[in-house]
């Protein structure tokens, strides 16, 4: 599965403008956020009636934006870069779904990606209404829950946000993990402005604590197997805090444990070898504190990838 069939058309855009590109030009927020074209390149699309805001056409490039206007912006002849989308159902109920997402597929849109997304799948094959209950990174593979109506959608909500939803991930950690650790460490941006979207551990920010339990040796020699279970969900969270214990997940390039060098020479079009080929970083388990509503399960489990060998596994 890559495209769904129909999907091959033209698709709109649309997305409120954020709070900060307010006082930025149309023409300088589009080259700015979307690179694959270049300016001279939206500036044609604008001039070309392809992008409207508040709902009517604009052909201005220099129009100042304001803060959550509307923008919709028709991709005509762009071709999504390929994305792996062998993504599976688990497990279903009338209004609830667990989900296998593979690595490299993204949950929700993005700059470049639209159709080959997990929720735009889900709601093309499935209908409208159904929301992803949590995140997952991109680089990560394995279960994402869905929901859709009013109450259960709320119920996971709060799940989530209070730490009733306990989550367990197999990861394969560089080094030789042989005991328990749990980090408490707060987690904040690393502020590095080659690679805004790293993330820190230790100084200042959110509060978070992970666990790692190590699982057995990997059978290749390429370090330990771990169950790690956040507390929380912050954004890299169990990432962050492999690389700051010492034990970086193997094919982490942004976390890598040297300041994201692999991902900085991905960045720049350098050939990495070795682990480099996926993340391995699986969210395996999820369990409910709280007998959840209607059919939902409190416990789902997705099997990790079949390549994997890991010693003593059982579901």
């Amino acid at each position: 599965m890559a495209l769904l069939p129909g999907d091959d058309g033209p698709y709109v855009f649309e997305s409120p403008v954020p709070p900060d590109a307010a006082g930025k030009t149309l023409l300088g927020y589009l080259s700015g956020r979307f690179t694959y074209r270049d300016g001279g390149a939206w500036r044609e699309r604008i001039q070309a009636g392809d992008v409207s805001l508040g709902g009517e056409e604009n052909r201005d490039p220099e129009r100042v934006l304001a803060a959550g206007e509307s923008l919709a912006c028709v991709h005509r002849d762009y071709l999504e870069p390929p994305v792996p989308t062998d993504w599976r159902i688990v497990a279903m109920g009338e209004d609830w779904m667990a989900v296998g997402k593979p690595s490299g597929m993204p949950v929700h849109s993005t700059p470049r990606i639209y159709r080959q997304t997990l929720v735009w799948q889900v709601r093309r094959l499935w209908g409208e209404g159904w929301t992803p209950a949590h995140r997952l990174d991109r680089d990560t593979s394995g279960l994402v829950v869905f929901s859709r109506g009013n109450r259960l959608p709320r119920w996971l909500g709060r799940a989530f946000s209070r730490n009733a939803a306990k989550k367990e991930y197999l990861a394969l950690v560089l080094g030789n993990l042989t005991e328990s650790v749990s980090i408490d460490l707060p987690i904040s941006l690393a502020g590095d402005p080659r690679i805004p979207l790293r993330r820190q551990a230790g100084r200042g920010g959110k509060d978070a604590t992970t666990l790692l339990v190590p699982i057995g040796e990997d059978p290749g020699g390429r370090g330990t197997w771990i169950v790690a279970s956040p507390r929380e969900g912050r954004t890299h969270q169990i990432r962050v805090h492999c690389e700051a214990g010492g034990f970086p997940i193997a094919g982490d390039l942004l976390y890598d444990g040297k300041g994201g060098e692999g991902y900085l020479r991905r960045s720049e079009g350098v050939p990495d070898s070795g682990l480099s080929d996926r993340l391995h970083l699986h969210a395996w388990k999820l369990r409910f504190t709280d007998a959840p509503p209607g059919s939902l399960l409190q416990e789902m489990c997705c099997a990790p990838p079949a390549e994997w060998k890991i010693p003593g596994l059982h579901p």
